[in-house]
């Protein structure tokens, strides 16, 4: 509960700083300096081990274009190896049931993916700032379903994902278009 909250605290910071953009396919953010009242660089969201913002839009342009491509490749294409191509081999999992590493990601998409071969996941929003990217996804897992609302927050560095937190709800059949 405290990540959804978290999630929904930084996506209304970035939306009332005009940081962020709504609009789909993709968004760009204006990375700014911490703010006197965040937490403690080294601890920004609690638990993120980021404390750099980088200096300029186009960084957090690439950190945000990094995970836009891993995520197709990804979740769209299940193309494991894409985790090889843009995950950090030591990558931290905050995502509960996930274990912690590139090689855990991959064997545990194998398998889903082995159940759901014609599961997709539609980015709706993408926001970046600094180091973190946060994707708002409809997550289908067969053609059909409602599927998922899902909140996925990446944090980057040097190309790579290094850290990643993910919450998720069913997409209720009275608001299927509220959520998105």
């Amino acid at each position: 509960m405290r990540l959804i909250i978290r999630a929904l605290v930084l996506g209304a910071a970035l939306a009332g700083s005009g940081l962020a953009s709504a609009e789909v396919p993709l968004s760009s953010a204006t990375p700014s300096p911490q703010s006197p009242a965040s937490p403690a660089a080294g601890n920004q969201w609690g638990g993120a081990t980021s404390s750099r913002i980088p200096g300029s839009m186009a960084e957090g342009e690439a950190n945000r274009r990094t995970v836009l491509d891993f995520y197709d490749a990804f979740f769209n294409k299940h193309d494991l190896s894409a985790a090889d191509r843009y995950v950090a081999q030591d990558c931290k999992q905050h995502t509960p049931g996930l274990a912690d590493g590139r090689r855990a990601l991959q064997d545990a998409y194998a398998e889903i993916f082995q159940r759901h071969p014609e599961s997709k996941a539609e980015v709706v929003r993408s926001v970046a700032q600094g180091d973190l990217v946060v994707l708002h996804v409809h997550r289908i897992p067969v053609p059909g379903d409602r599927g998922e609302a899902v909140v996925e927050i990446f944090r980057v560095a040097d190309d790579r994902v290094v850290e990643h937190w993910s919450v998720s709800q069913p997409v209720p059949a009275s608001s299927p278009d509220g959520m998105f």
